[in-house]
């Protein structure tokens, strides 16, 4: 992406976030969770089939939960859907982790009777043989909607819109990755449960600054990779940056050989304890209104989005 989209889409992120930061912005729909799997190739190589994973162990014990994905703005559904294609991401079948197909669905559609219309709706348009493809000969397609489905029958709706406040706002509980996209959730007074799998450490070469430059580094980045994770994971350091700014793990951190039924478990445990997500948004309330915190957020997606 251009310097100058860069700074327009940060500057517009700012700007959304010092408008939402005077109002309560937290109104969360129950069972609505947001999956945010990552941007980059690094991330979603793990992130898309582990969070698929977990979506579909809640799913099984909470039928009424519903997903969403905001997209970033730096990927596009052809990109996404690869990291979801056991054909085209070989950590799906090392790993055993989720897997899905793109499916476009033209006109109203019902969460409560997604499987029905599966398996009835001829508006329902697969498009996993020819993703890139009719991908993009779809995409002019306003009126569309785009999901994600598994294997098991569920769809994870596909948010194309950014800044994705209006939908983040709404979720109960959010699982993301690092980044930018936990001071966005924080900024917006979102529960989130981060994950850093280490199935594969060589993968995890989105690290900031110095060391993610080594790690990319033709040759000799994939050892440097190995290296500088295995060394800041025996750090035990602080990776969200609610938790940074806090100095004090205020949202779940796993770091670790995840599993998805542990982490589908530790969700469940959160969505059967409102009062504990309530403790968590006091807490991000009170981090989001430090000053500075708009302008730091800011500055963190024009990093992430270079």
């Amino acid at each position: 992406m251009a310097a100058d989209g860069v700074a327009d889409v940060a500057d517009g992120l700012l700007g959304e976030v010092d408008e939402l930061s005077v109002t309560s912005v937290t109104h969360p729909l129950p069972g609505l969770i947001g999956l945010l799997p990552g941007s980059k190739a690094a991330k979603l190589a793990q992130g898309v089939p582990l969070t698929l994973a977990v979506a579909e162990h809640i799913h099984a014990a909470k039928p009424y939960t519903r997903f969403v994905i905001p997209v970033a703005p730096t990927l596009d559904l052809a990109t996404l859907i690869r990291f979801a294609d056991p054909l085209q991401n070989p950590l799906i079948k090392t790993l055993g982790w989720g897997e899905a197909e793109l499916i476009v669905f033209k006109g109203e559609f019902s969460p409560e009777s997604q499987t029905v219309l599966l398996k009835t709706n001829p508006k329902f348009i697969s498009l996993a043989a020819h993703s890139r493809s009719v991908a993009k000969g779809v995409s002019a397609i306003e009126t569309s909607k785009y999901f994600l489905k598994t294997s098991t029958g569920l769809c994870i709706e596909l948010w194309p819109e950014f800044p994705a406040h209006n939908v983040l706002s709404q979720c109960q509980l959010c699982l993301t990755t690092v980044g930018a996209n936990t001071a966005e959730l924080g900024s917006l007074v979102v529960p989130m449960i981060v994950l850093l799998p280490t199935q594969q450490l060589d993968a995890m070469r989105a690290w900031d600054g110095l060391p993610g430059i080594l790690a990319r580094l033709p040759g000799v980045g994939s050892s440097f990779a190995k290296l500088i994770n295995w060394l800041v994971l025996r750090q035990k350091r602080l990776f969200a940056w609610p938790n940074i700014w806090a100095k004090a793990e205020i949202v779940p951190e796993l770091v670790g050989k995840l599993e998805p039924q542990d982490v589908a478990q530790l969700v469940i445990d959160y969505l059967d304890d409102p009062e504990k997500l309530e403790e968590m948004r006091s807490r991000l309330r009170a981090v989001r209104g430090e000053p500075g915190a708009a302008q730091k957020l800011a500055e963190l997606v024009r990093e992430e989005l270079n």
